[in-house]
């Protein structure tokens, strides 16, 4: 009897034991997006993926439960075409703040942990206002009427 294939089997079969990585998928971003995510201890490798229909600015942060390190969490360009933003996570969380342009992003959240562990990922979206044209003529009507009355003013 052969053991080569069944020792081989048998060794992805453990690597893969200790081994967390999922991909999420999101949709469009809602106003706030929330993931948890566990293991039985090996490397943490997920991947949460949206979209955003406008600029927007998106605020994140990552908590663990049990020992996680390193411990990492990033956002890319679905393309990987633009600098990413990339953060440690650990201990009391910290929110960190992005704006985003309209289109595919991605998540990933990066770790090792000994034994057992949990992370919660939450993303917070809000669409960065655009100042309608109206908005500009306001502000150009009242900066004129500014400069006449300190004209007036000096001419008295």
């Amino acid at each position: 009897m052969n053991l080569k294939p069944l020792v081989a089997t048998s060794l992805l079969a453990l690597a893969s034991l200790g081994t967390h990585a999922a991909t999420t998928d999101w949709g469009t971003h809602g106003l706030l997006e929330s993931s948890l995510g566990l293991t039985a201890g090996g490397v943490i490798y997920d991947k949460f993926t949206f979209t955003l229909l406008e600029m927007s600015t998106v605020a994140s942060s990552v908590t663990s439960l049990g020992n996680i390190a390193p411990a990492s969490y990033g956002i890319f360009n679905a393309d990987d075409t633009a600098t990413p933003y990339s953060w440690n996570f650990g201990g009391a969380p910290t929110v960190n703040e992005v704006t985003l342009s309209a289109g595919s992003y991605y998540y990933y959240v990066f770790g090792f942990a000994p034994s057992v562990a949990a992370y919660s990922i939450n993303s917070a979206a809000v669409a960065t206002p655009v100042p309608e044209p109206e908005t500009y003529a306001m502000l150009l009507a009242g900066l004129g009427v500014v400069g006449f009355v300190a004209r007036r003013r000096r001419a008295d």
